[in-house]
């Protein structure tokens, strides 16, 4: 069964099968910040035009889409189609095999937007189904798919997390004044959407003067709140013991990288906070590597990051190639040349090299603008959606 969307059973895509599918995502979407490590998922159960059952994945642990589905379904699953955004799993995990599940309801007919890449499943599934007699149909909606579980597709194909680059900025690419005051620059709403897109990952990354300038709390307050991982740069460990974010008010834990052979009682004192690591990484130079932080995380099984400054951090990590994904709020002021740059850790470049902003989109918030975009990822041959250009 090929990646690209052929099916074994080819029979007919109808406006009916895009129309369930459409709503398979949009179920999907109502667990985001929620699943990690796990996908995104929406199921429905559909036999002559009337839905049986329907369900989405809530929570890692919680039951999958497709058992979701099946028990709202009760009895009626036999010989009805299931509609789905990702290929069932055929693994055992915290819940048992979907496809398994599936075959034992006696489902005639499954139509997917995509294959799951995870290593575990990638084809077995739709395989099993197969073998089992039911007709499997893949590939219609692969992009809206592949977008909605982008961070999973990634981690789960590369071990390293989603990156996404996160900055509240002036309309002339300032996000402080030269002296560095601590002052919000954007409206309350955008201030709200950013707790939102915390929400949305599982880590937020900062530098230390970023730390040392605002004393953010890094914390989610979106929703009912959830826990997040805290993940601090900071060579020299200059991280006051003291430091709002790590209070870990949220239940979540902090991270502090470091360079090697810290000093130890600068060590012992960010440590006695709990929940509170102290990590020293090897680099090549007098500045910690951004790089070994994110496959850090990744075998913390992070899957996804949202770092938010400052400028040095943002910079190196598009300079790197390391960004997925930015997310851009602009405030309507202008500071002047004497402002901090939002990308300062970017060398300059020629146009031609320019850093490109692909599949880019901008909507109001409050009195700011948000301006989100994919960023081009820089092929290592680990990420089968990345590609030269």
């Amino acid at each position: 069964m090929s990646e690209r969307g052929e099916d074994q059973n080819p029979q007919p895509i109808s406006e009916r099968d895009q129309r369930f599918l459409s709503a398979c995502l949009d179920l999907a979407r109502m667990s985001e910040g929620e699943t990690s490590p796990n996908p995104m998922v929406g199921a429905i159960l559909v036999k002559e035009d009337r839905i049986l059952g329907q369900g989405y994945h809530r929570r890692a642990g919680d039951p999958h889409a497709e058992v979701e589905a099946l028990n709202s379904a009760g009895g009626e699953a036999f010989g009805s189609t299931l509609y789905v955004n990702l290929e069932p799993c055929v693994h055992h995990g915290r819940t048992p095999p979907c496809a398994d599940a599936l075959i034992d309801a006696g489902v005639a007919r499954v139509i997917a937007c995509m294959i799951d890449p995870d290593p575990r499943v990638n084809g077995r599934g739709f395989r099993r189904l197969l073998e089992a007699g039911i007709h499997v149909t893949h590939g219609l909606l692969r992009e809206r798919a592949l977008a909605l579980n982008d961070k999973f597709v990634k981690f789960v194909t590369t071990g390293i997390p989603f990156v996404t680059l996160k900055a509240a900025m002036t309309l002339d690419g300032k996000i402080a004044p030269a002296r560095g005051s601590s002052q919000w620059i954007t409206s309350e709403k955008a201030r709200e959407e950013a707790h939102r897109l915390r929400y949305a990952h599982d880590a937020v990354l900062v530098g230390v003067g970023t730390l040392l300038a605002d004393n953010p709390g890094l914390t989610a307050r979106w929703a009912s709140g959830k826990p997040l991982v805290r993940a601090i740069l900071d060579s020299h460990l200059r991280t006051p013991p003291d430091s709002r974010a790590l209070a870990n008010d949220d239940a979540g834990s902090t991270l502090v990288y470091t360079l090697p052979d810290p000093p130890s009682a600068a060590r012992r004192s960010l440590e006695r906070r709990p929940g509170v690591e102290v990590i020293p990484l090897p680099s090549k130079t007098a500045r910690l590597e951004l790089s070994a932080v994110l496959e850090d995380l990744g075998k913390r099984r992070i899957m996804s990051v949202l770092v938010e400054g400052g400028g040095q951090v943002l910079g190196s990590a598009l300079d790197e190639g390391l960004a997925d994904r930015l997310a851009l709020f602009i405030a309507p002021r202008i500071l002047g040349n004497s402002g901090l740059g939002v990308f300062q850790g970017l060398p300059g470049r020629e146009l031609a090299s320019a850093v490109p902003v692909m599949e880019w989109s901008s909507r109001e918030i409050g009195s700011d603008i948000l301006i989100e975009g994919r960023l081009a990822c820089r092929p290592t041959g680990k990420d089968p959606e990345c590609s030269p250009d």
